[in-house]
């Protein structure tokens, strides 16, 4: 069995020139290493790979190597899913995933350098992405190599796995369920995998605008433009970058790699208002500087945020 050591974005060893997807196997304490999970699992991220770039038409998200890790943890099968951890039961699973995978290996929410994709041996059947991170069960990790005991098809499977990186690459459920009942990101895992699913035309634009995804010179198909202007605040900044249409901002955090992306969607005489199309969140900024704000539910309602000052770059 191989392992990987703890490793942070601050490493050296651990910087890469391409961003990657990092895919990580936990092996719990009274388990051993499964090889057909193994090699499942990275036959699956390698299929996703060629049917994400046949969905861009050739642009593609990056592997790491090796491109399955395999790590032995000192928890039991049972705690992944089963330890509380959180007051929705439904999210024990994910917390306690990414809770372990962090103290292993640094696998966290919004990593600049990597999207991981957490798949553990516990016995559980809720899958979830997003921010950066998917977490995954042994209910999956049956389904890839066709053992799962109601469904057998190995494909649901991958697909499900196309559906939880997809979140974690900022993808949203579609907002017509209706209309796009076969896209990838709503129920197309079912049986529709790999020729009657699609990404929509709303998440190929976000994907486009992704760090994680290259042309097949590795070249990447978006690039932020230099920074023009900056609202500061205590522990960070709001820049926004030259070059592109819509204009992007990021939020940057001064003692931290973490980094937040943002379009700008308008401005009037008072306010800049921005919108994090993964996480759902708008942003208000005072051009003038003053009390920032955040809204969750599309801008119906404003919550105080920073307070930021102007810097001319």
């Amino acid at each position: 069995m191989t392992s990987c050591r703890g490793a942070t974005a601050s490493e050296d060893e651990s910087k890469t020139d391409l961003r990657t997807v990092r895919m990580i196997y936990l092996v719990s304490s009274n388990r051993e290493e499964n090889v057909e999970y193994t090699a499942a699992l990275e036959h699956a991220i390698r299929d996703l790979q060629k049917w994400y770039g046949g969905q861009l038409q050739g642009p593609t998200f990056r592997l790491s190597d090796p491109v399955v890790e395999v790590v032995k943890s000192n928890r039991t099968a049972d705690w992944f899913y089963g330890n509380p951890n959180g007051n929705d039961q439904e999210i024990w699973g994910f917390n306690n995933t990414l809770d372990e995978a962090k103290n292993l290996t640094g696998a966290r929410h919004n990593d600049p350098d990597f999207i991981w994709i957490l798949y553990s041996d516990g016995p559980g059947n809720k899958g979830r992405g997003g921010s950066g991170v998917a977490c995954l069960p042994e209910d999956d990790l049956l389904g890839l190599v066709g053992k799962h005991p109601a469904d057998k098809d190995k494909s649901r499977w991958i697909a499900g796995l196309g559906h939880e990186l997809g979140h974690a690459f900022g993808l949203p459920h579609p907002t017509d369920t209706e209309k796009y009942a076969d896209a990838i990101m709503w129920l197309g895992i079912y049986g529709k995998y790999p020729d009657k699913t699609y990404l929509t035309d709303d998440d190929k634009k976000i994907l486009r605008r992704s760090p994680f995804f290259y042309r097949e010179n590795n070249e990447p198909v978006f690039k932020k433009g230099a920074v023009i202007a900056s609202y500061n605040y205590s522990g960070g900044a709001f820049e926004q970058h030259a070059g592109n249409d819509p204009i992007d901002w990021t939020e940057r955090k001064i003692d931290s790699d973490e980094r937040h992306s943002f379009e700008e969607t308008r401005r009037d005489k008072e306010f800049i208002y921005l919108i994090d199309n993964s996480r759902g969140y708008s942003i208000r900024l005072p051009i003038a500087g003053g009390n920032s704000a955040l809204s969750g539910d599309g801008e119906k309602t404003w919550n105080t945020l920073y307070h930021v000052e102007q810097k001319k770059e």
